[in-house]
């Protein structure tokens, strides 16, 4: 199976490993997985569109694609307004729905973040924008996993959040392990 990994740097992140954290990780779920990461640190969603052609589209065909954004949309300091990026998210969607078939989409929300180390996130506005994931997920007919809620429901948020940067956002081993088991989930559906 060969996917291609894209979106912004929870996607990106080596976070101590060889190569992006997530792409460890699912090797050692999916020891067959052939991974393509055209992820970017700090991407939005209209920056990633403008670079669509770059991250996905001339992206040797994969079998399934997994697109993680919004993180960066939702920052305060440099907000993407909501409805732009649901604009924006569509975008992305009927572009990518050119070349991968709607069941081999899967389409991942912003990380959840310990608010008490992060001060532009919070996740009232991550569940939001998460939703807004959602809802193009399913016009698009995409698969959606939920990554917001799933490490908050995995209960100690400020240990899950804890990477090298320890800035409440960046997670190292045990969020890329609830990312990893998420992804691959969804891949062993499609």
């Amino acid at each position: 199976m060969r996917v291609l990994l894209t979106g912004d740097s929870i996607i990106a992140r080596y976070e101590g490993k060889s190569e992006p954290h997530i792409n460890w990780n699912l090797k050692q779920i999916l020891p067959e997985i052939q991974i393509e990461n055209t992820a970017v640190s700090g991407i939005n969603s209209g920056v990633f569109f403008a670079r669509l052609n770059e991250l996905v589209l001339s992206v040797k065909k994969c079998d399934n694609l997994v697109i993680l954004l919004g993180t960066n949309d939702l920052a305060t300091h440099k907000q993407v307004p909501l409805e732009q990026f649901k604009r924006n998210m569509q975008l992305i969607a009927s572009a990518v729905i050119c070349q991968y078939y709607p069941p081999h989409v899967l389409l991942v929300s912003p990380p959840a973040v310990d608010e008490k180390k992060q001060h532009v996130r919070n996740n009232k506005l991550v569940e939001k924008y998460a939703g807004v994931v959602k809802k193009v997920a399913d016009e698009y007919h995409f698969r959606y996993a939920n990554l917001c809620q799933a490490m908050i429901d995995a209960d100690d948020l400020s240990m899950i959040s804890r990477g090298i940067k320890n800035d409440g956002l960046h997670f190292g081993d045990k969020g890329y392990e609830i990312l990893g088991n998420l992804i691959s989930s969804e891949l062993k559906k499609m």
